[in-house]
Formats: C-alpha cells, structure tokens, sequence
C-alpha cells in the first residue's frame, strides 16, 4: 500500500552572513543558493571518495544566463549504506538475542560556492525517518589585521595577521507535505510541567494546534523541548488518533545580525525556524523569487504569511530554518573537517508499530 509522506522537499534558500564589522567583512552575506544559483556549482562526483559501493549516477541539467542547456555528469549520486543497529534486545532469562540492522538510502550531491563546499544527503530510513544533512567543508574565508592583533570578530591563524571572521550557515528547507493525503494541519508540541505535581517528577507533552500562517511563524525551544508534528485528521490510527509525522528541530539556530541590518531584511526567513503557508506554486524560495540585489520589501516568506491564511486541513508547505554558528577553531584551517547539520522526519502515530518487525536476521559480518 503506498501511504504519501512528501510531495516535494527541497532546498529553498541559504545565507551566510559574517559577524565581524570591519568594512570588507560586515558586507559578507551571500545568499548561495538564490545568488549564486548552487546546482550550477554541482561536482561531477567521482566513485571511491565521493561516493562508495554500489551506485547510481543521476546527470543534473540547467541552462546558462543565455538560455543554453548544459549537463553536469554525475551530479547526483544514489546509494544505499549500512547505519548499524536499527532495534535490539537481550532476554537475560532465555540468555537470547534479536537484532536487526539499518540500511539507509542516500541521494546526494556536492557544491563548490567559492571558498565552500557543501554536500547534501538525503537520508531514507527503514522505519520510516527522513533526514536532511548538510555537509560543510571547503576553506575559510580569511582577512588580514596587524600582526600579533586579535580580532574580537574572528579566530587568529597565524602570527602574521591571518585570521578567520565568525559567521553562520543558515539553511531553509520547503517541505510540501502530502502525510497520508492532501489535507494536513501543524501541531506545536511542548514540554509542560504540571502545577499539581507532588512527585515533582511529572512532566507530559502538550500539543496545540497551529491554525493560521501568522499563528505558525515559531522558534526553537530547547527548553521545552519542542517540536512540530504534521498531521491528517482524516485518517486515523489504531488508538484513534490523526496519522502524523514530526519535524526534530536540530540545528534550529535564528540569524544573529539584527533586524535592521541589510542581511536580515533581505533573509527575514532566518529570523525564525518554523514557517507554514497553504500551498502556492509560486511561493517557491524562501527569500522571494529574485534576492539578487533584493531589498526584502516585497517577496518572501514574510510577505506570504502576512495574508494569514488557513493552515487547517488544508495542502500545506512546511519551511524549516536551521544552521550552523561557525565560531572558528585553528583545527578549520587549512581545510575545514566536515561539519554536519540538518533536521530528522520522524513518523509519529503514522504506523501502527514499528514498522520493521519483518525485516530478517542479518547473516553477513562483514560490510
């Protein structure tokens, strides 16, 4: 039986701005993706280092700034890796075992936007889970100050005046949700804790439905443990409650220029983690159709969600704003070690039970 989860997700937007104020520096604020156009940048990836084992190449096509079609060879790469134990347990009393292992299957591909290199991997999971993961290596971008000078802004590299400015990674991903049909609504789901509470041990997890766009524009809360789940009212579960899926926010950092610096005007998606608008074909990138040079007054996630539409059973598209504070260590230069960030799916109530039961006893005990 094919049960829908997704119609589309997809990279929507993605700025780096730095944190240092001298002139050269303060001005950094590339938007990779909407600028620079990242699938332009794609690698033709390269078996054994790229990728590894058994693999299927996908050629990625674009078109130049004059309308001339051009091909990247071997720009996605599709594969499928072990991901060690999928569920496990011991039965001391009969001394017996079972155990069964995960596999995931990973689609992927690699840009070069300058001085970064960015890879992202699509993660599908037996049980279900999806997980977007953003790869980040490359080389810094550096600047120079007075020798034996220590920018309050960046990390020295060297004696002589080479240093590495702070900055952040900010990714927004637009998700058009289909969970079990075309009709959806978003829950917050926070951590509460009772006031009658003579254990002092209660805690419970409280959901509250998100019913308009403006009431949908929400933050990450570590402490109350937050998340969001999507939900179908119309379909049911064997305890009677709607069929869901919930976004893990990971990564859910906001933008730290303030809010009347050019940057956060322009990307005032990354002022917030969560986003959720009925379903428009033309509401496609988080920062408008056009940010090159865009003021941020017209176009974007800001400007949609100002109609404070109904998200309420309706054909939603979730976007999720996640990053990287890239306070810089000595250990990133030359080249950078790869830092991974991103955000988990998670079936939540879409099953019945875990969903991997009938999977068989591994037999292999090499990779």
């Amino acid at each position: 039986v094919e049960r829908p989860v997704i119609n589309r997700a997809s990279l929507s937007e993605m700025v780096v701005p730095y944190g240092d104020t001298a002139p050269v520096q303060a001005k950094k604020n590339a938007f990779d993706s909407g600028e620079y156009n990242i699938g332009n940048m794609a690698n033709s990836l390269t078996l054994g280092c790229d990728c590894l084992g058994e693999i299927q190449y996908f050629d990625g096509h674009s078109v130049d700034s004059h309308g001339n079609p051009w091909t990247i060879e071997n720009a996605i790469c599709m594969h499928e890796e072990d991901d060690s134990i999928l569920w496990k347990h011991f039965d001391f009393r009969e001394g017996t075992a079972e155990t069964r292992r995960s596999r995931k299957l990973v689609i992927s591909f690699i840009a070069t936007v300058a001085n970064y290199e960015y890879a992202f991997y699509w993660h599908l999971f037996l049980d279900g889970s999806i997980e977007f993961l953003v790869k980040a290596t490359g080389i810094l971008s550096t600047a120079g100050q007075q020798p034996g000078a220590k920018s309050p802004y960046g990390q020295s590299l060297n004696n002589d005046g080479l240093y590495a400015p702070i900055h952040q990674h900010m990714f927004n991903v637009r998700m058009d949700f289909e969970v079990d049909g075309p009709n959806n609504a978003v829950y917050e789901v926070d951590m509460e804790y009772p006031e009658h509470n003579p254990t002092h041990t209660a805690f419970k997890a409280v959901d509250r439905l998100l019913e308009t766009e403006q009431a949908a524009i929400r933050k990450t809360d570590g402490a109350k443990h937050r998340f969001w789940k999507i939900a179908n009212h119309e379909k049911k579960n064997i305890v009677d409650e709607p069929v869901a899926y919930r976004l893990i926010p990971t990564n859910g950092i906001q933008l730290a220029a303030g809010d009347e610096s050019y940057v956060s005007k322009r990307a005032q998606f990354a002022r917030n983690n969560l986003w959720v608008t009925a379903y428009d074909r033309t509401e496609r990138f988080a920062a408008g159709e056009y940010p090159n040079q865009a003021t941020g007054a017209d176009d974007g996630l800001h400007i949609w969600t100002q109609k404070d539409r109904n998200i309420v059973d309706q054909d939603l598209v979730v976007w999720y704003t996640f990053g990287m504070h890239h306070v810089v260590r000595l250990e990133d230069w030359p080249v950078m070690p790869r830092q991974n960030i991103g955000f988990m799916l998670e079936p939540h109530g879409f099953f019945n039970q875990n969903p991997t039961l009938n999977l068989p006893t591994e037999t292999r005990t090499t990779n």
